[in-house]
């Protein structure tokens, strides 16, 4: 007998509450970011704490390496939440897409289903934050005999900054947080690289129903794309796989009334929201283990017809100024001001007292964030002159008359340094360029067949051939390597660097 899903008050109740509205709101995820989320994420709390080092994953051609961090530990069930509301606040942000989004203490408190939350909940918060922002991910694509390969390697989130109070690394209480997507993954939303989700049926689920929804949406929405009509359109995925791909390592169970027990409550949930319309445990082909079929839901229907039929992009578009100007802004030039105090770049998650913040707001009013940032550098330069020892960011108001004195002799020279910094900026974007270009490629290469992958490498090592670099030739895996970046990049069509940087404004 074929187990089907029992009726559940618990689920029924929870879907009611994230019913669809009439005019849907989106969640925009990045694909790629979608598709790791199975594997990145540990949704037991017990058995991430097990989890540490480097994790590395292999699926055919295609492999997957985490390191975990060893301070914070394996990305698990706060963190998921704390992601899923950095996406949620790029998609109310809109168009282009900031890389860095700020959140109010009221927004932290919903982002971990609380009004209000004390110490235990700050430092809980904080160290999913870091979780993010330290655990590394590296993909890899093998070549078909699996001696050579390509790898991409980042983070999901590469800054953090915070204001609240406590220590450093033990926070009483957070206030108000700012969290910055690597810009590759931002790159690839402003490419349209992006899923689209209704945010009413996710917002309220726990994150491995979450999880086993978006990749179901996304299987629904490709296979119904490929013109599989209403009626015949399933979806059949291997139990096991299931366990292992999207839900974190699940463990697996061995009979169908256990596997049932596991997920009933959350296969229930995705049908009370329409998501599905029945899900199945079934024998595999041969006897030997099971797979979960899938059917969907009116509620799939009318979610791909809002987003992605017509007009596919009705993502709503609200005001990043303000957070900019309340939190983020301040954040950073109270940052700038210690991070030149104490000649660092990076300040390791160091938690601004929120005096510090307020006065950072009052003069950015006063004098605006380019004469804030001047007058740092002015009292920083002045300070020594006296040995006048600063201790917080406070004491550059004491240099301000002197500062506004000499304002028109410091302009001539803050010229000279924004050139500078212009030319800094520059490099930087032309780093981020060759990013950009590099995981296009990667991208390029996994989905290619094996076939074009063949074609393309013949193609390199004739082009090597050609310049009298025959195997063996100290340059001839350099001219290899060489060609086929150049002929990659002419079947991607990527975009020129100006065109590449038009679409981040």
């Amino acid at each position: 007998m074929t187990p089907t899903l029992p009726h559940n008050p618990d689920a029924e109740s929870e879907a009611t509450a994230i019913k669809a509205l009439s005019k849907p709101d989106p969640l925009l995820e990045e694909l790629q970011v979608v598709r790791l989320e199975g594997r990145y994420f540990c949704f037991d709390r017990h058995e991430a704490k097990n989890r540490h080092g480097v994790l590395q994953y292999r699926d055919g051609n295609r492999g997957l390496v985490i390191e975990v961090s060893p301070r914070y530990g394996h990305p698990s069930v706060l963190a998921y939440k704390v992601l899923q509301a950095v996406f949620r606040k790029v998609t109310l942000e809109g168009k282009p897409y900031p890389d860095t989004v700020s959140f109010s203490y009221r927004e932290l408190g919903r982002m971990i289903g609380r009004d209000v939350f004390g110490g235990r909940d700050s430092q809980q918060l904080y160290d999913a934050i870091r979780q993010l922002e330290d655990t590394k991910i590296e993909l890899y694509l093998y070549d078909k005999d699996g001696k050579e390969f390509r790898s991409f390697r980042f983070n999901l989130v590469i800054s953090s900054g915070f204001i609240g109070s406590g220590e450093v690394t033990g926070p009483t209480r957070i206030k108000a947080a700012a969290l910055t997507l690597h810009p590759v993954i931002m790159d690839s939303m402003r490419r349209g690289h992006f899923a689209i989700f209704n945010w009413a049926r996710l917002e309220q689920m726990e994150p491995l129903s979450a999880a086993l929804y978006k990749r179901l949406y996304l299987h629904f929405s490709n296979l119904y794309e490929e013109q599989y009509d209403r009626r015949s359109l399933k979806f059949e995925k291997d139990y096991e796989a299931l366990c292992q791909e999207w839900l974190g390592g699940l463990k697996p169970e061995r009979y169908k009334s256990r596997i049932m027990k596991q997920l009933g409550h959350h296969l229930a949930l995705l049908r009370e929201t329409g998501l599905v319309r029945f899900a199945t445990i079934e024998d595999k082909s041969g006897g030997e283990g099971f797979k979960l079929v899938f059917r969907p839901g009116n509620s799939f229907f009318e979610d791909y017809s809002a987003f992605y039929q017509g007009n596919k992009a009705r993502v709503l578009q609200f005001q990043h100024a303000a957070d900019q100007a309340d939190i983020t802004g301040p954040i950073d030039s109270v940052a700038h001001f210690y991070k030149k105090l104490h000649k660092v770049d990076n300040l390791d998650g160091k938690i601004f007292a929120e005096k510090d913040i307020e006065f950072a707001k009052r003069l950015i009013d006063a004098i605006g964030t380019e004469g804030f940032t001047d007058l740092v550098e002015f009292a920083l330069e002045e300070a020594p002159k006296t040995n006048f020892q600063m201790k917080n960011i406070r004491a550059i108001e004491t240099y301000l008359p002197a500062w506004q004195a000499g304002k028109e002799k410091r302009k001539q020279e803050q010229a000279a340094r924004k050139a500078e910094d212009d030319k800094r900026r520059q490099e930087r974007l032309q780093s981020e360029y060759e990013s950009f270009c590099q995981s296009q490629q990667f991208t390029y290469m996994e989905t290619a067949s094996e076939s074009e992958r063949a074609e393309i490498k013949r193609l390199a090592e004739a082009q090597a051939v050609s310049k009298n670099h025959e195997p063996g030739h100290p340059m001839y895996r350099i001219t290899v390597r060489l060609a086929e970046k150049a002929i990659l990049a002419a079947r991607c069509a990527l975009p020129t660097f100006e065109q590449w940087l038009a679409t981040r404004h």
